[in-house]
């Protein structure tokens, strides 16, 4: 079937933000139990209480669209198909993108049963090998919706809707420090890189708090009011608001390095930036404006436009752009098409890519595992019923359900959220 277009937005409507309302959390001390008295069991429990080694993180998903750079790509990725199912937890209604490091899986769910009113944004976190609770669930800040989490350092930062940022211990599930923004729209959740968390307020500023006490850096003005992630990587701290502006900063200091915006245009709605070969990248979220932007990391200046209606994802020497349910695998020098894949609803997005596999949400409800090198299917799951032949379908939801979407590997597993506010945990078959 054809897919349904979305509605051109008038650019000169801005997006509506609302302030926050600020609300008391508290978090507690972690207490240590004295060596001696560790079981080889609880021994195994309190691994993640501490910085995650460089072999971890090569095989490890650390948040939204696998990591800082967003990506999509888990280097040292051990996982492979064919998968048998090991275990799947219903947490209620939707599961976030999952973070998955060692034998650990975390996400942020909303738990509310339909039964509430409203949603109920709750930190996970889980044996990978059983699906067992690591820890009770915790709360996230009454009545705040959008919730996501993400790793670095030793610690997980979750955001809410309104600007509540907080750190957790993954061994214990307790908080370690809490921010309150005093007026933010936040859909994306924050990132680590190299002791310090990067966040946008999607009130106008650009945030940097040192990780391990949420303490401020520095703040930075931006030309938009907007839900968008922040990337980052060597280069700078990367924030884009669709394809109408995006600022480049520094690490250290939040400096503007580079931007881009056009005069006296605004409603960017943010789609999420991506860095990769040497670019960084923007997508438009106009219908009539259907296209990725690759921008020079360097210099600023634009490299490369294509049509595209999902974000680019990246792989070693490879592109993967997905327009109209068609996803190209382009050389990352010539962007010659090495092969493509063709959803039956013309829409698709790459969502990992991982161990010599590319990893396609497809938009008829599948999640399709392609040969990085042939694109022939390998694999694939029914994540969710096959979508009604009028219905309005998007290439890509990153709003559905209150939760930031993803897939997650990590030591050979895989984690995929599925229909109903389900977490699947895939191993070797």
């Amino acid at each position: 079937m054809k897919l349904a277009m979305r509605l051109s937005r008038r650019r000169l409507g801005i997006i509506c933000v609302t302030s926050a309302t600020l609300l008391t959390f508290t978090g507690s001390p972690q207490a240590a139990a004295p060596a001696e008295r560790q079981t080889a069991a609880s021994a195994a429990k309190q691994a993640l209480g501490r910085a995650a080694t460089a072999a971890e993180l090569r095989d490890a998903t650390l948040g939204y669209r696998a990591g800082g750079r967003a990506d999509s790509l888990v280097t040292g990725a051990t996982a492979a198909p064919p998968y048998k199912k090991l275990w799947t937890r219903d947490f209620g209604r939707v599961v976030s993108a999952p973070v998955a490091i060692g034998d650990k899986v975390f996400a942020v769910v909303n738990a509310d049963d339909g039964t509430e009113g409203g949603p109920r944004m709750m930190l996970v976190g889980i044996e990978a090998a059983t699906g067992k609770d690591l820890w009770p669930a915790v709360r996230l800040e009454q009545n705040e919706p959008q919730a996501g989490v993400a790793y670095g350092g030793g610690l997980l930062y979750t955001q809410t809707a309104r600007g509540t940022i907080a750190a957790w211990d993954p061994a214990t599930g307790r908080q370690k420090w809490s921010l309150k923004l005093a007026s933010a729209s936040m859909q994306y959740p924050p990132v680590w890189y190299d002791g310090l968390v990067y966040l946008q307020d999607g009130r106008g500023t650009a945030l940097a708090l040192r990780a391990d006490t949420g303490a401020k850096v520095w703040e930075a003005p931006l030309s938009e009011f907007s839900w968008a992630p922040t990337v980052v990587d060597a280069s700078g701290v990367w924030i884009g608001f669709d394809s109408l502006g995006w600022h480049h900063l520094d690490l250290k200091t939040g400096a503007e390095l580079h931007s881009f915006h056009v005069p006296g245009v605004w409603g960017a709605y943010g789609n999420p930036v991506a860095l990769g070969a040497g670019a960084a990248w923007t997508r438009s979220y106009d219908s009539d404006d259907v296209t990725v932007t690759a921008w020079d990391q360097k210099t600023g200046k634009v490299v490369r436009k294509l049509p595209a209606d999902a974000t680019p994802a990246f792989g070693p020497g490879r592109v993967y752009v997905a327009h109209l349910g068609k996803v190209r695998a382009l050389d990352a020098v010539t962007y010659k098409a090495a092969w493509t894949y063709t959803s039956s609803v013309e829409a698709a997005t790459v969502r990992l890519v991982a161990g010599g596999h590319v990893y396609v949400e497809d938009a008829d409800g599948r999640l399709v595992v392609l040969d990085e090198k042939t694109g022939k299917v390998t694999w694939s799951y029914r994540r969710y019923p096959e979508p009604h032949p009028q219905s309005n379908i998007d290439a890509e939801d990153d709003i559905r359900g209150f939760a930031v979407p993803g897939i997650a590997t990590a030591r050979s597993r895989l984690f995929v959220p599925s229909a109903e506010g389900t977490l699947i945990a895939f191993g070797k078959a």
